[in-house]
């Protein structure tokens, strides 16, 4: 029973996203709110995102959070093998650590809650990015299990105004194994979703920032 409702929430999740990217898509035409531009220095040329309607740069802001429920290894990090839980950001042409800020989460309302901070690119208002996140259960003398990679495809730039949280969402898909990113990054044919009891969540929200290419 648990597995069934797993599968109806990985379900419910892509459907999720799906709608939210289609109604993103409707209003990221020329009249979207935000726009990738260039910000140029007597030595540098990068392109970000800005608000148009307040002028000013902007970075997503999100939370990532599981159930208290669920089983994680316990510490998240240690000197011997590093940390347990990554977030990976996946951009047209790349892969990169994404900007969770740390481990250590707080717990609110019967979940374990983590903050990730992101710098917005062009990628971002085209609606081609996406969060990867993965568990490991690092084991002495014995070889590495890995959760299954948890993917949250992110739907374009919108309109909604800066620091208007989006909703919970689960993970639309799935991917098995240790190199589970590098499967995604390479767009080999997905698999079927895998059924997790308490799947991670996330929610993101437009934040303004007074220096273009750097979180706050």
């Amino acid at each position: 029973m648990r597995e069934r409702k797993s599968i109806v929430r990985l379900a419910l999740g892509a459907v999720a996203w799906v709608a939210a990217a289609v109604g993103y898509a409707g209003a990221a035409a020329p009249s979207s709110r935000y726009v990738a531009e260039h910000f140029r220095t007597t030595r540098t040329n990068f392109e970000y995102v800005r608000d148009r309607v307040t002028g000013q740069w902007v970075n997503r802001h999100c939370e990532l959070r599981v159930s208290v429920a669920r089983p994680l290894p316990d510490p998240l990090q240690t000197n011997e093998h590093g940390t347990a839980l990554s977030v990976q950001l996946h951009e047209p042409g790349s892969v990169r650590s994404g900007g969770l800020r740390s481990v250590d989460f707080a717990v609110r309302d019967g979940f374990r809650v983590w903050v990730i901070d992101d710098v917005l690119r062009r990628g971002d208002v085209q609606g081609r990015t996406k969060y990867g996140v993965s568990v490991k259960w690092y084991r002495t003398g014995q070889e590495t299990r890995y959760d299954p990679l948890e993917l949250f495809h992110m739907p374009r730039l919108g309109n909604e105004p800066p620091e208007t949280w989006g909703p919970w969402v689960v993970a639309s898909s799935t991917r098995e194994g240790a190199f589970g990113w590098w499967s995604e990054a390479q767009g080999a044919p997905p698999a079927p979703p895998t059924p997790i009891a308490y799947p991670f969540e996330l929610r993101c929200q437009v934040v303004p920032t007074d220096t273009p290419g750097s979180v706050r």
